[in-house]
């Protein structure tokens, strides 16, 4: 386990993808049979001051918020490059006119992503299925799944509101 001192501010990302601090108010060494044990107890910024052991957090921990920013533009970076990766290869299989594409991207500001030494999870959970969204308009959307695409015909609508 990683190393923290009593009163450190730390960045917690949890399954929301919000990042909230905590502090370490606590470090507890456990001696037993096994060895000696560390953890740690944060507080939680909420009106309870709830607290909890590290140990048994989901999600990722990061001592600098510029580590968390990095973490988070990384992973939007390959969530948007993942999404049109995705759009450009459905539109090659659907529509019979090519992508005009420049490549350029000479109107993006560009932003510095500064890479942790070692990354966790991603925040962007990656595609559990194949089904696109799709607005019809007047508040109608439409389901379709990507598998769909490849069927000789029409695809399949599912319709909702």
């Amino acid at each position: 386990m990683k190393e923290y001192q009593v009163g450190q501010i730390l960045f917690l990302i949890g399954d929301s993808n919000k990042v909230i601090p905590i502090q370490v108010v606590e470090e507890v060494i456990r001696t037993t049979l096994a060895g000696k044990e560390k953890t740690y107890i944060a507080l939680l910024p909420d009106k309870k001051q709830s607290t909890f052991d590290i140990k048994k957090i989901k999600g990722q921990l990061f001592t600098d918020k510029h580590e968390v920013k990095s973490y988070m533009m990384k992973n939007a970076n390959d969530a948007i490059t993942s999404m049109i990766n995705e759009a450009s290869s459905i539109a090659d299989s659907v529509f019979e006119a090519p992508i005009v594409s420049t490549d350029s991207f000479d109107n993006v500001e560009e932003i510095e992503i500064i890479e942790p030494d070692i990354l966790p999870e991603k925040v962007q959970p990656e595609k559990e299925n194949d089904i696109i969204k799709v607005d019809l308009g007047n508040g109608k959307f439409g389901k379709m799944s990507v598998g769909d695409l490849n069927k000789a015909g029409a695809p399949q609508w599912k319709y909702f509101y």
